[in-house]
This record gives C-alpha cells, structure tokens and sequence, in this order.
C-alpha cells in the first residue's frame, strides 16, 4: 500500500484530488490533507507519506520551500508538485529538488491518475530495491564471521589456496594497516573445574563487539577445542606494542567478567604483509607455553624475561622451525629440529632439567597446533625424568614419532562412504549459503578434517570444489534451459550475476554468454 498527503489551500482542490485517487487506485491510501505549508511540514513529519502531492502557489510558506523543509527529515518521500504555471525556469528549479512528476492546473482525471499512478510504481521499485539490499546487507552480516574464520584458517594453517582467497579479503575490505599479529586465545580450566568454552557464534561475537569498541580492526578465526586464533591489524602510526598490549589486556578483561574458562593470550609479533601472519601465530603459539603468568597475557618478544637464562639467539628460530615442519608434515625434520634443541641445550651448559622442561613445552605448543589442524593427539609426556640428554633426544624422538602416527592415521583412507556422502551433501546443497561447518556437520566431523580432507582426496580447497559444483550446475542448466544468466546466478548459490560471470569465466575459461553461444544447436547454426 502507498500512503499519500495532499497539500493544497484550496478545499475543493483536495476533495477533487482526494476523490480521484480513492476510485482510480486500490493500493494508494490517503493518510491526510493540508491547507498550508507549516500544516504539510507537521503531517509530514507525523505521517511519513511515501508520496506528497504540493501545490506550490500557497500562503505562508512556499511549496518549493515545504519540500526543501521535509527533505531535511524524509528523504524517500516522492513529490508531485500540482501548479498552474508551466514554464522552464519551473521546470528546473523543481528537477533540482529531486521533485518526480509535476501536474497542471487543471488536469484530467485520465493525466492525473497517469502520473500518481507512474509515481507510486517508482516508489514501491525504490522499496523493493530497499528491502532487497537489506536482505542482501543482513546476509552479509550473518555470512562476515564465516568468511573471516575461512580467511584465517587459510593464511595461518596453509590449506590449499582458495583461488577466492584475495575476493574474500576484498569482501571483508581490507582495512588501512600499519602492521597485523596474531593473537591465540587459550579457554583454560575454570575455578569451577573444567568449563567448557562458550558456544563458538557467542564468543566471536563478543570478541567482535569488543575489536570493534578498542578500535583495533581484526578478523577472527574459529573456535577448536579450548583456542581460537584472531588476527589483529595495528593502524598506521600506532605502536604495536602498544596496540597489542592494550588488546591482550581487553581480551582478558572482557572473558572474566563473561564467566566460564579462565582465559590466556599468547600474543605474535608483527608482520609486514598477510602472508607473514603464519609466523606471527606460531609466535603467539609459543608465547603461551606459560599460562600460569598473572596478566593472563604474554607478547612473544617478552619470552626472554620470564624463561631461564637463553642458551643463545637461535632457540626460538630453530622452535619455529619445528613447529613448521609439522605444519608441512615434515615430521624427520621435525625431529630433528627438535634434536638440534636438545643439542643446543646441553653446549650451551643448560641443566639438564631446564632443558627438559623448554623441549616439552615446545611438543606442548606442537599438539596445539595439531589440535587446529584437526588431529587429537592428546598432550605428551615424558615417561620420566631424562638421566641425559641422550634419553632425552630419545624420548623427545619418541613422541614426535607417536604424534606422527596418529596424524598419519587420521589422514589416511577415510570411513567407507565418507567422502561419497561429503560431495552428495555439496552437489544437494551447492545452491544454498554452504559452509565449510555446515559441511562438517552433516558427516560429524570436524571442519579442519574436512578441509584436510578436500585436499589430500580431491587436491583442493572445499570452496573450490563447491564452486566447480555451481559452475557445473550452472553449465547444466544452459544446456537444458532457456533461463536468463540472472535466473541461473540465483538457481546455483549467487547473488551478483557480475560476480557469477567472473567467477564462471576463471573456472570455465569463457564468459556465460560466449559459452552459451557454443551451445547452440546444429540446426540453428545451419540457419
């Protein structure tokens, strides 16, 4: 329904007007009358109109002048200025007002119920336009977190590059940077005994509320197990110290006064570029290999102040050096990195118990990151107190090769039907908003399986693999239809067809419309 005021001093005109419109419309509603311009300003304001019918010759305030007024205030209300003068100069001054139509006095029902009913089709196109980039914004609201923990997910844990990675970046609107780090949120155990962490949409929410209240733009990743990574972005000309402190103190602040597991935040150093994030998050690994320490945080460069005296500059690089290669499934240079640890140690007049315990908290942050990538090894252990650094290169060799074993187990063959049941669940659901979690959850699994999934059987990432279900949807669909390019974008999971048409050309390697040229059949290229 479109509700409409009239504005005019003269009552017979708005009894005419008003009697016209209630027998040549069923779907416009007249919501009231004015006789002067300060009245059409008071109704206006009270009413919200989407059409204003104004005479322009009034005592008092002007029309023109009652229009400039309500703009202020409504900018959606659609003007019909109703005057007896037709001239150019008119003409302007009222285009420049953004004024719709304009009527003459006097008119015929015939013009009039033309042009209110012209005006009144453009105003329920403006509403639809509205309530559709609306949908689509609340859309976007919904689908930022998941596209924020995909970005994450791919930069810290080198999944198979999505050939959308940089799209997706650019959706989130990469923010102007001085410099991002990694933060990795441990959700410890709780006074009251093992809390579980809060439900994964509830904590992102909250840490968004709060990225956003510091001023400190970020991407948050996702929630495994009891540690959640977020990447932060310092903005030009601030201090990354500064930043990453105040941060981490927030973080801590804003999880306590939540309740539920005691938090801990081992905080990276800064990197120039995205793709130096990964080794800022194996520095926040490494920075929480102590979450006993009371600020319930702790910046990688200030490890030296709380460990024992450092047996020499290369510890922390050869540390780093281990984690990546088991990120990479290196696991002989894994071990020995970690041999060359033990070795560093004992030339460096280390006790041998010290060392011990900084080898152990290294295979601590080792099952850590494991956990991210989806593989429960459990936390390792020594059986006992090494006698030498010989049983201690040993043991430490030990566990990594039983660590090795159970990821190799679980990235071996897959459950009969698994992954038959993975692609049935994709190409059902391709049209739809499908997420990685979505996916995982349909075949009870964990996203980060799934994704390592995707990579060893299919050799690419999950959203790669359900674009190519769209594309081929989207193919069939030319094939076997004469829908519009517009039609099939929002039948196979889109909502940009100009989006659809790049995306389309990357994977197929022409555009839709040249494609569909190709299809056309033998007969009609006889023609």
């Amino acid at each position: 329904m479109i509700t409409l005021l009239i504005v005019d001093d003269e009552p017979i005109e708005r009894t005419a007007l008003q009697r016209m419109i209630e027998e040549g419309f069923d779907d416009v509603e007249i919501v009231g009358q004015a006789a002067n311009g300060r009245e059409a300003i008071e109704l206006a304001a009270r009413l919200k109109p989407d059409v204003i019918t104004m005479d322009i010759k009034m005592p008092g305030i002007g029309g023109l002048q009652v229009i400039e007024r309500i703009r202020e205030t409504d900018k959606d209300a659609a003007f019909i200025v109703v005057t007896a003068y037709d001239t150019f100069e008119f003409a302007q001054q009222a285009l420049r007002m953004g004024v719709r139509d304009y009527l003459l006095k006097p008119s015929k029902t015939a013009v009039v119920l033309e042009t209110i009913g012209k005006v009144a089709g453009d105003v329920k196109a403006s509403r639809r336009e509205r309530e559709s980039r609306a949908r689509d914004k609340e859309r976007l609201r919904r689908m930022l977190p998941v596209v924020e923990a995909d970005i994450v997910s791919q930069l810290l844990f080198d999944y198979a590059p999505s050939v959308h990675l940089n799209e997706l970046i650019a959706l989130l609107g990469e923010p102007e940077i001085g410099g991002g780090f990694v933060l990795n949120v441990l959700l410890l155990e709780g006074s009251a005994g093992d809390d579980a962490p809060a439900e994964p949409e509830e904590l992102q929410a909250r840490l968004a509320e709060l990225l956003e209240a510091s001023g400190v733009p970020g991407w948050i990743g996702r929630l495994s197990g009891k540690q959640l990574p977020l990447v932060a972005f310092k903005t030009p000309g601030a201090s990354y110290r500064q930043t990453a402190v105040g941060l981490g103190r927030r973080l801590v602040q804003a999880l306590r006064r939540g309740g539920g597991p005691e938090p801990f935040i081992g905080i990276g150093g800064p990197s120039a570029g995205l793709n130096e994030l990964r080794r800022s998050y194996h520095e926040a690994l490494l920075a929480a290999v102590d979450p006993s320490l009371p600020a319930r945080f702790c910046l990688y460069e200030d490890l030296a102040r709380h460990d024992a005296p450092s047996p020499g500059d290369r510890m922390p690089e050869l540390e780093k050096a281990v984690l990546e290669d088991v990120r990479r499934g290196g696991w002989e240079a894994a071990t020995a990195g970690a041999w060359r640890l033990v070795d560093l140690h004992e030339s460096s007049g280390q006790p041998l118990g010290i060392a011990q315990q900084r080898i152990f908290e290294v295979l601590v942050i080792v099952a850590r990151m494991l956990e991210e990538m989806g593989y429960e090894v459990g936390k390792p252990y020594y059986s006992r107190l090494a006698s030498s650094f010989v049983q201690l290169k040993a043991e430490t060799g030990a566990l990594l090769g039983r660590m090795a074993e159970t990821t190799a187990l679980a990235a071996g063959e897959p459950e009969p039907g698994l992954v038959a049941s993975m692609k049935k669940f994709i190409k059902d659901h391709a049209s739809e908003d499908l997420s990685l979690e979505r996916v995982a959850a349909a075949v009870d699994r964990n996203p980060f399986y799934v994704s390592k999934l995707f990579k060893s059987q299919f050799g690419m990432n999950y959203i790669d693999y359900l674009t190519e279900c769209r594309m081929e949807a989207a193919k069939q669909l030319m094939r076997e239809t004469d829908k519009s390019l517009k039609e099939i974008t929002y039948d196979v999971g889109y909502r940009d067809p100009n989006y659809f048409s790049r995306v389309f050309k990357k994977i197929v390697g022409h555009s839709p419309t040249d494609y569909r040229k190709t299809l056309l059949r033998p007969a009609d290229r006889n023609r």
